[in-house]
This record gives C-alpha cells, sequence and structure tokens, in this order.
C-alpha cells in the first residue's frame, strides 16, 4: 500500500487523469432523429430523456420550445421523463442543476426534411450491373 501511495505522489498527474474521466452529467434521448415529409409535415413522437449525475442534487430537464422545466427531481442521481412532441424544426433537451442554473448536459433532437434538398439525405443509387 505504501509503494502504490509513493507511486501516486511521484505521478500526481495520473491520478487526476482517472478522475476526470467520469462525466459529471449526462443526458440522452431516443429518437435523437426524425424524418418528416410533406405528407407528414410534423413528427408526432415520444422522446425517452434519460439523464445521469455523479452526484445527488436537484436537477430538472428543459427544452428549447418551453421556458418551464418539463420535470424536477430532487436528491437523485438519475432519471428518466418520456415527452411526447409534435415538432417541425430541431430543437434540444438540457438537464440543469435547479430550474435557472447551469446547464450540465444537453442533447438536440434534429428534424430531417424528406423533400427538402438536405444533402444528408442525397444517397447515390446503384443498379446491381455496375458492380460488374
Amino acid at each position: 500500500m505504501r509503494r502504490l501511495i509513493a507511486i501516486l505522489a511521484l505521478f500526481p498527474d495520473v491520478a487526476l487523469a482517472a478522475d476526470t474521466d467520469v462525466p459529471e452529467a449526462a443526458i440522452d434521448v431516443k429518437p435523437m432523429l426524425c424524418i418528416v415529409d410533406k405528407r407528414t409535415p410534423t413528427c408526432d413522437i415520444t422522446f425517452v430523456v434519460a439523464w445521469t449525475t455523479a452526484e445527488r442534487g436537484y436537477y430538472c430537464v428543459l427544452n428549447d420550445l418551453e421556458a418551464d422545466p418539463l420535470r424536477c427531481w430532487s436528491e437523485q442521481r438519475a432519471g428518466r421523463h418520456d415527452d411526447h412532441r409534435s415538432v417541425e424544426d430541431s430543437f434540444s433537451y438540457r438537464l440543469e442543476e435547479g430550474h435557472e442554473g447551469a446547464a450540465l448536459a444537453s442533447a438536440t433532437v434534429e428534424v430531417l426534411r424528406k423533400d427538402s434538398d438536405d444533402r444528408r439525405r442525397r444517397r447515390r443509387t446503384r443498379h446491381v450491373w455496375d458492380v460488374l
């Protein structure tokens, strides 16, 4: 044990690097992509928002579409919220410490228009004879 302490004393940067690998807060949203077209101009779907933090506390999940929090948790390290929405444009969810605290983590939901000239959806079609 003494040898381990002596080695850590010689290399303090190694011990600090191991501690910084753990994220303090994370938020995960599913699905993160919604595809709309002329027939269905809005994305009508339930988003699952899950979050985790390193410490217990008072946390709230918010989005860009509303001023008030969607849901808050007290003395928790993790939480989940199902959010049913009809959206036309991309937006973000964020995890904040308290109602008006600093944003700890965020995730963006992208809305992709199938009828637009969006280069993300363009894909070259190939014929079976192109391989030969």
